[in-house]
């Protein structure tokens, strides 16, 4: 089985005669992600109103992150609003009522594993893939709010290590320290994603979003209050951080 195809650029959605929903990343080049795939996705999650979703990628990568060709010239308060939109879409996939499973076909960079890591559980395909927050490397912190994910998921200790090093982690490395939950054969991704998002779509709606908003609540709430007092952007315009984004945005620029 494989994602359904859809004449819509961005984003595809779908649903299975299972009930669960794929929602597929489609947008060239690697899935960089813009305002338009912001508003896309959260259109599919609020069409698939708590029923069972897969989301999944027709690229050969899940997804390389921001579109910085596209945001480099964003003074600071179109970057913010571009910051607000994509914080809104992570702290939607992170509170979605169903369940969400990514099924991460190749490397999930920067903000494509920031989406990632907010979903249920990260189905991995065997291979060459690799996860990692690359930020620091461009001499910004990862965004405060969208940090709590990752302190969720590691604990604080795990998640500085994964964001302050900036190396990108091979998928069995990631699944030693709980960033993926499985690794299967590449040809069985999809399946098995949508079998895992079925079988927990089976439990009683109610009770299971009920267990994630317990078990989330301090998260949530780290979230929220982070996200009003960020010096992100003081980074992001930073003359360190403005050299280093430009040189990789030529650098990317030059392979088209």
């Amino acid at each position: 089985m494989k994602p359904s195809e859809s004449a819509m650029t961005l984003v595809a959605s779908d649903a299975l005669s299972s009930g669960v929903v794929v929602v597929t990343l489609d947008r060239p080049r690697a899935n960089a992600i813009s305002p338009e795939l912001i508003e896309d996705l959260r259109e599919a999650l609020r069409r698939a109103a708590g029923a069972p979703v897969v989301l999944a990628s027709s690229q050969r990568i899940f997804s390389g992150g921001w579109d910085l060709p596209l945001l480099i010239g964003r003074d600071r308060p179109a970057m913010a609003d571009f910051l607000a939109l994509y914080t809104a879409l992570v702290r939607e996939v992170f509170t979605y009522e169903g369940p969400l499973i990514a099924a991460i076909n190749g490397h999930a960079i920067a903000g494509g594993l920031i989406l990632a890591a907010a979903a249920d559980e990260r189905f991995a395909a065997a291979g060459e893939g690799r996860l990692g927050l690359s930020e620091v490397a461009l001499a910004v912190p990862i965004p405060a709010a969208l940090f709590e994910i990752f302190r969720y998921l590691l604990g604080d200790r795990g998640a500085e290590r994964l964001g302050a090093g900036g190396e990108n982690l091979s998928f069995e490395s990631a699944e030693a320290i709980g960033l993926v939950d499985a690794i299967v054969p590449a040809d069985d991704l999809f399946d098995r994603a949508a079998e895992r998002a079925a079988a927990l779509g089976e439990r009683p709606r109610a009770a299971y979003a009920e267990i994630k908003r317990r078990s989330r609540a301090s998260a949530l709430a780290r979230f929220d209050a982070a996200a009003g007092a960020d010096p992100f952007l003081d980074f992001w315009f930073g003359a360190d951080a403005r050299g280093k984004i430009a040189a990789l945005v030529e650098k990317l620029t030059s392979k088209r």
